[in-house]
Protein backbone atom coordinates (compact mmCIF):
# COMPACT_ATOMS: atom_id res chain seq x y z
CA UNK A 1 0.00 0.00 0.00
CA UNK A 2 1.45 3.16 -1.03
CA UNK A 3 0.23 6.25 1.16
CA UNK A 4 0.98 9.66 0.64
CA UNK A 5 0.42 12.56 3.60
CA UNK A 6 0.52 16.29 2.73
CA UNK A 7 0.43 19.24 5.77
CA UNK A 8 -0.20 22.65 5.40
CA UNK A 9 0.85 24.47 8.87
CA UNK A 10 4.44 23.85 10.90
CA UNK A 11 2.59 22.49 13.36
CA UNK A 12 0.42 20.12 10.50
CA UNK A 13 4.22 19.33 9.53
CA UNK A 14 5.20 18.15 12.60
CA UNK A 15 2.13 15.86 13.09
CA UNK A 16 2.50 14.48 9.35
CA UNK A 17 6.19 13.31 10.12
CA UNK A 18 4.97 11.54 13.12
CA UNK A 19 2.20 9.32 12.03
CA UNK A 20 4.54 9.08 8.64
CA UNK A 21 7.49 7.58 10.53
CA UNK A 22 5.13 5.53 12.45
CA UNK A 23 2.92 4.06 9.40
CA UNK A 24 6.71 2.85 7.76
CA UNK A 25 7.10 0.75 11.23
CA UNK A 26 3.98 -1.37 10.01
CA UNK A 27 4.51 -4.63 8.75
CA UNK A 28 1.90 -4.05 5.84
CA UNK A 29 -1.00 -1.44 5.57
CA UNK A 30 -4.65 -2.41 5.17
CA UNK A 31 -5.70 -4.01 1.98
CA UNK A 32 -8.18 -3.02 -0.43
CA UNK A 33 -10.70 -5.00 -1.99
CA UNK A 34 -9.72 -7.90 -3.80
CA UNK A 35 -6.45 -6.67 -4.14
CA UNK A 36 -3.36 -8.96 -4.54
CA UNK A 37 -0.37 -6.95 -6.10
CA UNK A 38 2.63 -9.49 -5.95
CA UNK A 39 5.37 -6.86 -6.94
CA UNK A 40 4.57 -5.15 -3.27
CA UNK A 41 6.11 -6.14 -0.35
CA UNK A 42 5.27 -5.56 3.45
CA UNK A 43 8.14 -3.05 4.04
CA UNK A 44 6.32 0.48 3.99
CA UNK A 45 9.36 1.97 4.32
CA UNK A 46 9.60 3.28 1.01
CA UNK A 47 5.88 2.89 0.60
CA UNK A 48 5.15 6.05 2.48
CA UNK A 49 5.99 9.84 2.21
CA UNK A 50 4.82 13.27 3.53
CA UNK A 51 5.02 17.02 2.16
CA UNK A 52 4.56 20.40 3.11
CA UNK A 53 2.22 22.33 0.93
CA UNK A 54 4.68 25.08 1.22
CA UNK A 55 7.62 23.02 -0.27
CA UNK A 56 5.17 21.48 -2.89
CA UNK A 57 4.48 25.16 -4.44
CA UNK A 58 7.99 25.93 -4.56
CA UNK A 59 8.27 23.27 -6.73
CA UNK A 60 5.51 24.87 -8.93
CA UNK A 61 3.25 22.07 -7.92
CA UNK A 62 -0.33 22.91 -7.30
CA UNK A 63 -2.79 20.90 -4.33
CA UNK A 64 -4.67 20.30 -7.24
CA UNK A 65 -1.76 18.41 -9.36
CA UNK A 66 -0.62 16.18 -5.81
CA UNK A 67 -4.22 15.15 -5.05
CA UNK A 68 -4.89 14.42 -8.87
CA UNK A 69 -1.65 11.93 -8.77
CA UNK A 70 -2.49 10.90 -5.41
CA UNK A 71 -5.68 9.71 -6.87
CA UNK A 72 -3.47 7.74 -9.95
CA UNK A 73 -0.83 6.32 -7.72
CA UNK A 74 -1.38 6.03 -4.23
CA UNK A 75 -4.09 3.78 -2.44
CA UNK A 76 -4.23 6.20 0.79
CA UNK A 77 -4.25 10.44 1.21
CA UNK A 78 -3.90 11.77 4.56
CA UNK A 79 -4.54 15.09 4.80
CA UNK A 80 -3.04 16.71 8.19
CA UNK A 81 -5.50 19.78 8.03
CA UNK A 82 -8.90 20.80 7.54
CA UNK A 83 -11.36 18.51 6.07
CA UNK A 84 -12.56 21.00 3.95
CA UNK A 85 -8.99 21.48 2.06
CA UNK A 86 -9.41 17.37 1.40
CA UNK A 87 -13.26 17.03 0.16
CA UNK A 88 -12.44 20.35 -2.10
CA UNK A 89 -8.91 19.05 -3.59
CA UNK A 90 -10.42 15.48 -3.83
CA UNK A 91 -13.79 16.30 -5.72
CA UNK A 92 -12.32 16.63 -9.07
CA UNK A 93 -10.85 12.95 -9.21
CA UNK A 94 -13.26 11.05 -7.70
CA UNK A 95 -14.31 7.81 -9.87
CA UNK A 96 -16.36 4.97 -7.69
CA UNK A 97 -15.81 3.20 -4.82
CA UNK A 98 -13.39 0.23 -6.37
CA UNK A 99 -11.19 2.96 -7.43
CA UNK A 100 -10.75 5.87 -5.12
CA UNK A 101 -8.00 5.52 -2.60
CA UNK A 102 -8.63 5.68 1.38
CA UNK A 103 -8.47 9.68 2.13
CA UNK A 104 -8.09 10.38 5.57
CA UNK A 105 -8.72 14.11 7.23
CA UNK A 106 -6.35 14.42 10.55
CA UNK A 107 -6.52 18.01 12.33
CA UNK A 108 -3.19 19.87 12.44
CA UNK A 109 -2.34 18.79 16.37
CA UNK A 110 -3.37 15.13 15.81
CA UNK A 111 -5.91 14.78 17.95
CA UNK A 112 -8.26 13.44 15.40
CA UNK A 113 -8.49 10.92 12.42
CA UNK A 114 -11.56 10.96 10.27
CA UNK A 115 -11.58 8.63 7.05
CA UNK A 116 -13.95 10.97 4.69
CA UNK A 117 -13.37 8.30 1.09
CA UNK A 118 -13.43 4.75 0.66
CA UNK A 119 -14.04 3.40 4.54
CA UNK A 120 -14.22 -0.53 4.02
CA UNK A 121 -13.42 -1.18 0.26
CA UNK A 122 -10.71 1.53 0.17
CA UNK A 123 -9.34 0.61 3.96
CA UNK A 124 -9.80 4.14 5.20
CA UNK A 125 -11.63 2.71 8.12
CA UNK A 126 -8.72 0.55 8.90
CA UNK A 127 -5.94 2.76 8.31
CA UNK A 128 -7.97 5.53 10.07
CA UNK A 129 -7.58 3.21 13.15
CA UNK A 130 -3.83 2.56 12.46
CA UNK A 131 -2.97 6.01 11.92
CA UNK A 132 -4.95 7.45 15.26
CA UNK A 133 -2.95 4.31 17.63
CA UNK A 134 -0.23 5.79 16.21
CA UNK A 135 -0.73 9.46 17.42
CA UNK A 136 -2.69 8.51 20.11
CA UNK A 137 -5.86 9.69 18.73
CA UNK A 138 -9.30 9.12 18.24
CA UNK A 139 -10.34 7.73 15.05
CA UNK A 140 -13.69 8.98 14.05
CA UNK A 141 -15.79 6.61 11.96
CA UNK A 142 -19.22 7.66 10.67
CA UNK A 143 -20.08 4.24 8.84
CA UNK A 144 -23.71 2.79 10.00
CA UNK A 145 -22.59 -0.67 10.08
CA UNK A 146 -19.31 -0.15 12.29
CA UNK A 147 -21.32 2.14 14.62
CA UNK A 148 -23.90 -0.58 15.21
CA UNK A 149 -21.64 -3.20 15.18
CA UNK A 150 -23.57 -4.38 12.10
CA UNK A 151 -22.37 -7.52 9.42
CA UNK A 152 -20.84 -4.95 6.56
CA UNK A 153 -20.77 -7.27 3.20
CA UNK A 154 -17.70 -4.92 1.89
CA UNK A 155 -15.67 -4.99 4.87
CA UNK A 156 -16.34 -8.94 4.48
CA UNK A 157 -14.95 -8.96 1.18
CA UNK A 158 -12.53 -6.46 1.83
CA UNK A 159 -11.00 -8.47 4.77
CA UNK A 160 -11.00 -12.39 2.54
CA UNK A 161 -9.72 -10.75 -0.64
CA UNK A 162 -13.00 -10.80 -2.12
CA UNK A 163 -13.72 -9.11 -5.51
CA UNK A 164 -17.09 -7.65 -5.37
CA UNK A 165 -19.25 -8.42 -8.23
CA UNK A 166 -22.07 -5.29 -7.89
CA UNK A 167 -21.62 -2.67 -5.74
CA UNK A 168 -25.29 -1.89 -6.06
CA UNK A 169 -26.26 -4.88 -4.75
CA UNK A 170 -23.77 -4.47 -2.20
CA UNK A 171 -25.31 -1.65 -1.03
CA UNK A 172 -28.86 -2.92 -1.17
CA UNK A 173 -27.68 -5.35 0.94
CA UNK A 174 -26.13 -3.57 3.63
CA UNK A 175 -29.30 -1.38 3.90
CA UNK A 176 -31.42 -4.99 4.37
CA UNK A 177 -28.88 -6.15 7.33
CA UNK A 178 -29.20 -2.45 9.20
CA UNK A 179 -32.72 -2.81 8.52
CA UNK A 180 -33.08 -6.22 10.26
CA UNK A 181 -33.62 -8.31 7.42
CA UNK A 182 -31.51 -11.68 7.05
CA UNK A 183 -29.14 -12.45 4.40
CA UNK A 184 -28.82 -16.12 2.59
CA UNK A 185 -25.67 -16.89 2.79
CA UNK A 186 -24.06 -19.97 -0.19
CA UNK A 187 -19.94 -20.14 -0.14
CA UNK A 188 -18.17 -22.51 -2.02
CA UNK A 189 -15.53 -22.45 0.84
CA UNK A 190 -15.21 -23.08 4.54
CA UNK A 191 -15.62 -20.67 7.09
CA UNK A 192 -13.67 -19.56 10.19
CA UNK A 193 -15.79 -18.55 13.20
CA UNK A 194 -18.92 -17.67 14.36
CA UNK A 195 -21.72 -16.77 11.55
CA UNK A 196 -23.01 -13.28 11.88
CA UNK A 197 -26.28 -13.66 12.97
CA UNK A 198 -27.96 -11.31 10.01
CA UNK A 199 -26.82 -14.47 7.77
CA UNK A 200 -28.60 -17.42 6.70
CA UNK A 201 -26.46 -20.60 5.62
CA UNK A 202 -28.15 -22.33 2.97
CA UNK A 203 -31.28 -20.56 3.31
CA UNK A 204 -32.48 -18.19 0.49
CA UNK A 205 -33.67 -14.82 1.09
CA UNK A 206 -34.77 -11.55 -0.45
CA UNK A 207 -30.53 -10.69 -0.50
CA UNK A 208 -28.30 -12.98 -0.92
CA UNK A 209 -24.37 -13.64 -0.64
CA UNK A 210 -22.52 -16.35 -3.15
CA UNK A 211 -18.80 -16.66 -2.43
CA UNK A 212 -17.82 -18.47 -5.41
CA UNK A 213 -15.00 -18.35 -8.02
CA UNK A 214 -17.42 -20.28 -10.86
CA UNK A 215 -18.57 -17.99 -13.68
CA UNK A 216 -22.47 -17.26 -14.30
CA UNK A 217 -25.25 -14.87 -15.12
CA UNK A 218 -26.17 -12.25 -12.73
CA UNK A 219 -29.37 -13.11 -10.70
CA UNK A 220 -31.67 -10.29 -9.10
CA UNK A 221 -31.21 -10.46 -5.59
CA UNK A 222 -27.95 -12.36 -5.14
CA UNK A 223 -24.31 -10.66 -4.52
CA UNK A 224 -20.89 -12.90 -5.76
CA UNK A 225 -18.04 -12.53 -3.86
CA UNK A 226 -15.02 -13.67 -5.84
CA UNK A 227 -11.95 -14.90 -3.92
CA UNK A 228 -8.98 -13.43 -6.47
CA UNK A 229 -6.70 -16.69 -6.73
CA UNK A 230 -6.17 -17.96 -10.23
CA UNK A 231 -3.47 -17.03 -11.70
CA UNK A 232 -3.73 -16.71 -16.09
CA UNK A 233 -0.37 -18.05 -17.50
CA UNK A 234 0.24 -16.79 -20.94
CA UNK A 235 2.28 -16.87 -23.97
CA UNK A 236 2.30 -15.69 -27.30
CA UNK A 237 3.41 -14.81 -30.66
CA UNK A 238 5.25 -11.40 -30.90
CA UNK A 239 2.80 -8.24 -31.89
CA UNK A 240 -0.53 -10.10 -31.27
CA UNK A 241 -3.53 -7.93 -30.68
CA UNK A 242 -4.87 -7.21 -27.59
CA UNK A 243 -8.16 -8.63 -29.04
CA UNK A 244 -6.16 -11.51 -30.09
CA UNK A 245 -5.29 -11.82 -25.96
CA UNK A 246 -8.09 -10.95 -24.90
CA UNK A 247 -10.22 -13.84 -26.45
CA UNK A 248 -7.21 -16.03 -25.73
CA UNK A 249 -7.70 -15.85 -21.69
CA UNK A 250 -11.49 -15.88 -22.00
CA UNK A 251 -11.44 -19.38 -23.80
CA UNK A 252 -8.99 -20.01 -21.18
CA UNK A 253 -11.56 -18.96 -18.54
CA UNK A 254 -14.46 -20.84 -20.18
CA UNK A 255 -12.49 -24.05 -20.13
CA UNK A 256 -12.40 -24.28 -16.43
CA UNK A 257 -15.83 -22.55 -15.88
CA UNK A 258 -13.74 -20.02 -13.73
CA UNK A 259 -14.92 -15.94 -13.66
CA UNK A 260 -12.70 -13.54 -15.12
CA UNK A 261 -13.09 -11.74 -11.49
CA UNK A 262 -10.81 -15.04 -9.91
CA UNK A 263 -8.08 -13.84 -11.51
CA UNK A 264 -5.52 -12.21 -9.73
CA UNK A 265 -2.34 -12.37 -11.70
CA UNK A 266 -1.24 -12.84 -15.63
CA UNK A 267 2.26 -14.24 -15.83
CA UNK A 268 4.71 -15.10 -18.94
CA UNK A 269 7.95 -15.89 -19.86
CA UNK A 270 10.51 -12.84 -19.10
CA UNK A 271 11.07 -12.59 -23.41
CA UNK A 272 7.11 -11.13 -23.20
CA UNK A 273 7.87 -8.23 -20.91
CA UNK A 274 7.97 -5.85 -23.66
CA UNK A 275 5.00 -7.74 -25.60
CA UNK A 276 1.91 -4.96 -25.37
CA UNK A 277 -1.06 -7.14 -25.62
CA UNK A 278 -0.17 -9.08 -22.45
CA UNK A 279 0.68 -5.67 -20.34
CA UNK A 280 -2.24 -4.21 -21.90
CA UNK A 281 -4.74 -7.14 -20.84
CA UNK A 282 -3.32 -7.23 -17.35
CA UNK A 283 -4.07 -3.19 -16.90
CA UNK A 284 -7.52 -3.60 -18.28
CA UNK A 285 -8.52 -6.68 -15.98
CA UNK A 286 -6.03 -4.82 -12.54
CA UNK A 287 -4.22 -7.92 -13.04
CA UNK A 288 -0.31 -8.42 -11.54
CA UNK A 289 2.02 -8.92 -14.59
CA UNK A 290 4.65 -11.40 -14.00
CA UNK A 291 7.22 -12.31 -15.85
CA UNK A 292 9.30 -15.55 -15.12
CA UNK A 293 13.37 -16.30 -16.67
CA UNK A 294 12.92 -19.89 -18.47
CA UNK A 295 14.68 -21.48 -15.58
CA UNK A 296 12.07 -20.78 -13.81
CA UNK A 297 9.33 -22.26 -15.99
CA UNK A 298 11.30 -25.16 -16.31
CA UNK A 299 11.48 -25.91 -12.77
CA UNK A 300 7.93 -26.24 -12.39
CA UNK A 301 7.11 -29.37 -11.49
CA UNK A 302 4.41 -30.88 -13.60
CA UNK A 303 3.32 -32.81 -16.71
CA UNK A 304 3.06 -30.19 -19.42
CA UNK A 305 2.19 -30.31 -23.40
CA UNK A 306 5.54 -29.11 -24.81
CA UNK A 307 6.80 -27.32 -28.22
CA UNK A 308 10.29 -27.91 -29.62
CA UNK A 309 9.86 -24.65 -31.58
CA UNK A 310 8.86 -21.96 -28.39
CA UNK A 311 11.70 -24.31 -26.28
CA UNK A 312 13.97 -22.65 -29.35
CA UNK A 313 12.50 -19.06 -28.97
CA UNK A 314 12.51 -18.61 -25.17
CA UNK A 315 14.33 -21.30 -23.65
CA UNK A 316 11.78 -23.14 -22.03
CA UNK A 317 9.34 -25.89 -24.17
CA UNK A 318 6.05 -24.76 -22.40
CA UNK A 319 5.25 -20.69 -21.34
CA UNK A 320 1.36 -20.89 -20.48
CA UNK A 321 0.74 -23.67 -18.16
CA UNK A 322 4.35 -23.35 -16.57
CA UNK A 323 3.91 -19.78 -16.23
CA UNK A 324 0.07 -20.12 -13.84
CA UNK A 325 1.33 -22.97 -12.25
CA UNK A 326 4.83 -21.05 -10.86
CA UNK A 327 2.86 -17.95 -10.74
CA UNK A 328 -0.48 -19.77 -8.65
CA UNK A 329 2.09 -21.70 -6.16
CA UNK A 330 3.52 -18.03 -4.82
CA UNK A 331 -0.02 -16.45 -3.94
CA UNK A 332 -0.33 -17.72 -0.53
CA UNK A 333 2.38 -15.32 0.67
CA UNK A 334 2.01 -13.53 3.67
CA UNK A 335 4.30 -10.30 2.50
CA UNK A 336 2.60 -10.67 -1.19
CA UNK A 337 5.90 -10.94 -2.77
CA UNK A 338 6.74 -12.83 -6.42
CA UNK A 339 6.68 -16.43 -5.84
CA UNK A 340 9.68 -18.82 -5.77
CA UNK A 341 10.94 -20.87 -8.60
CA UNK A 342 9.84 -23.82 -6.81
CA UNK A 343 5.84 -23.92 -8.43
CA UNK A 344 4.59 -25.95 -5.79
CA UNK A 345 1.61 -25.75 -3.92
CA UNK A 346 -0.70 -24.92 -7.09
CA UNK A 347 -2.38 -26.84 -9.58
CA UNK A 348 -4.03 -26.40 -13.21
CA UNK A 349 -7.41 -25.98 -13.78
CA UNK A 350 -6.45 -26.35 -17.96
CA UNK A 351 -4.65 -27.43 -20.40
CA UNK A 352 -2.93 -25.26 -22.99
CA UNK A 353 -5.74 -23.39 -24.72
CA UNK A 354 -4.77 -21.77 -28.05
CA UNK A 355 -6.48 -19.23 -29.93
CA UNK A 356 -5.36 -16.75 -32.41
CA UNK A 357 -1.53 -16.79 -31.66
CA UNK A 358 -2.07 -16.64 -28.09
CA UNK A 359 -1.40 -20.13 -25.94
CA UNK A 360 -3.38 -19.51 -22.19
CA UNK A 361 -3.75 -21.73 -19.31
CA UNK A 362 -5.35 -21.12 -15.59
CA UNK A 363 -3.70 -22.50 -12.22
CA UNK A 364 -4.93 -21.88 -8.30
CA UNK A 365 -2.96 -22.79 -5.08
CA UNK A 366 -3.39 -25.95 -3.60
CA UNK A 367 -3.98 -24.15 -0.49
CA UNK A 368 -7.95 -23.90 0.54
CA UNK A 369 -9.72 -20.58 0.43
CA UNK A 370 -10.82 -20.19 3.86
CA UNK A 371 -13.17 -17.13 4.76
CA UNK A 372 -12.87 -15.34 8.11
CA UNK A 373 -15.94 -13.04 9.82
CA UNK A 374 -13.68 -11.65 12.35
CA UNK A 375 -10.16 -10.40 13.01
CA UNK A 376 -7.38 -9.06 10.58
CA UNK A 377 -7.36 -9.13 6.91
CA UNK A 378 -5.70 -12.19 5.07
Amino acid sequence: MKIRLISFTAQGAATASRLCEGLKRLRACPPRCGRQDFRETADMRERVEAVRFCDLKESGKSLSDFTREAFLTADGLIFVGAAGIAVRASAPYLKSKKEDPAVLVVDETGKYVIPILSGHIGGANELAREAAGILGALPVITTATDLRHAFAVDLFAVRNRLEIEDLQEAKRISAAALAGERIGFFSDYPTDGPIPEELSPGIWQDHNICVTQRDGARRPGLLRLVPRTAALGMGCRKGVSLEAARKGAMAALKRCGLSRLSLCALATVEQKREEAALRALADEWRLAFACFPASALAAAEGVFPESEFVRKTVGVGNVCCRAAVVMAGGMGREDGSLPDTSARGARLLTGKVISEGVTAAVAVPDEEVVLHFQGEPL
